[in-house]
């Protein structure tokens, strides 16, 4: 017959020890996604997007308020310009007829051709000067203009005189002003005014 054996003190016979479940990480339940990032993106997407649009329209009031600006050395009456065109043209039709200087076979004859040249620029600044406005921002501007070409003109003679006793002779061109030749605001003038035949002659280069 078995032995019955005591129990020791504080265990209950038949007593199961019950724990408190622990739960897994992976049971946990997920945060909920934040609606930030997307928030920002949109923010940043429309800022691009703002930026863009205010480039754009910068750029095109630049164009628009350009294209109505009047240039600097436009004359306010195109008659002038419209004669002058055609005295010029003239004058630069009886320049291609000359031989071309640089190929005289001396430096006396490429002399001769120069002087011929200036006679003819001469004769058309007579001219232009016959039918230039007097008064007025037109009158000051032409007048100025004149001079400047009149200047242009002694050069040229100045050269055809050196070049004459010395066969190394060059062409010196006057400036304007410190850095700026004489022939850029000549040119400037005449093709803001649709005188493209009355710019500075490229005879001697």
């Amino acid at each position: 017959m078995g032995r019955l054996v005591p129990s020791s003190p504080g265990q209950q016979t038949g007593a199961v020890p019950v724990t408190a479940p622990v739960e897994s990480p992976a049971d946990e339940p997920a945060p909920a996604p934040s609606d930030r990032p997307r928030r920002r993106s949109r923010a940043a997407r429309w800022a691009v997007i703002a930026a863009c649009v205010a480039i754009v329209a910068l750029w095109a009031f630049v164009y628009i308020w350009a294209a109505r600006q009047k240039p600097v050395d436009r004359l306010a009456d195109p008659a002038f310009g419209r004669q002058a065109e055609k005295i010029c043209a003239a004058t630069s039709t009886q320049l291609a007829e000359l031989p071309p200087a640089n190929r005289s076979k001396t430096n006396v004859e490429r002399a001769g051709v120069v002087d011929q040249s200036n006679q003819e620029l001469g004769s058309m600044l007579a001219r232009l000067a016959a039918i230039a406005p007097t008064s007025g921002n037109d009158g000051r501007m032409v007048r100025e203009w004149l001079a400047d070409y009149h200047t242009y003109l002694s050069n040229r003679v100045d050269y055809a005189k050196r070049l004459r006793t010395n066969r190394a002779a060059r062409f010196y061109e006057a400036e304007k002003q410190p850095g700026e030749q004489i022939t850029i605001p000549i040119d400037t003038l005449a093709t803001a005014n649709g005188m493209g035949s009355c710019t500075a002659p490229e005879d001697l280069s």
